[in-house]
């Protein structure tokens, strides 16, 4: 699973990069394939990331203690909810979830926003995939939720007690959904700015 994970990381940097690239450079304009390819790499993006994440998710519910995020946060005998929770109990699970639902939301931005609007959603598209390539970037060269183990221990250090509470399951997912949808009106800002 680490390495479908790592490869749809690199593939999600790869499609963000095209998006970015695309869509501020303004060859688009006048150019429905283009735009289609802008909007077609926002989808791809989500896709790619959402493999990733399934791909971690994989890996803790199935206790891969070779993978070193899942020894550091999960262990044989944790409940199932908080195995589940696990992915945002560190940094490197907290990235690879924000990437994917600010990917999520990008996508929804595409494909909710009326046609009235179209004129801007190239640059909504580059605005949040430059800012899902950030974050991309970041677990690639930095914090990579897929890192191995030299060795493979018997069982995981398990979640810090402290973090083993049912609001854990909750607080995060909610907290960070504001703090990623505030993404999503700063990219249509941009492209208002640009569009003029």
């Amino acid at each position: 699973m680490t390495l479908l994970g790592e490869f749809s990381l690199w593939l999600a940097l790869l499609l963000s990069a095209w998006a970015t690239v695309l869509g501020f450079s303004g060859r688009w304009q006048g150019r429905p394939d283009l735009t289609a390819s802008v909007r077609g790499a926002v989808y791809a993006t989500f896709g790619a990331l959402a493999v990733a994440t399934l791909a971690l998710w994989k890996g803790l519910a199935s206790h891969d203690f070779n993978i070193e995020y899942v020894a550091a946060y999960t262990s044989r005998n944790l409940p199932d909810g908080y195995i589940i929770s696990a992915l945002w109990a560190g940094q490197k699970g907290s990235l690879l979830f924000w990437a994917v639902v600010l990917a999520l939301f990008g996508a929804l931005a595409q494909v909710l926003t009326p046609r009235r609007y179209s004129a801007l959603m190239p640059y909504v598209g580059a605005v949040t995939s430059v800012v899902i390539g950030f974050f991309v970037c970041t677990m690639l060269f930095a914090s990579n939720p897929f890192e191995r183990l030299p060795f493979t221990p018997a069982d995981g250090r398990g979640l810090n007690p402290q973090l083993q509470n049912p609001g854990m399951m909750i607080h995060p997912p909610m907290l960070y959904l504001g703090y990623i949808s505030i993404t999503i009106p700063f990219a249509f800002a941009i492209a208002a700015l640009l569009s003029r």
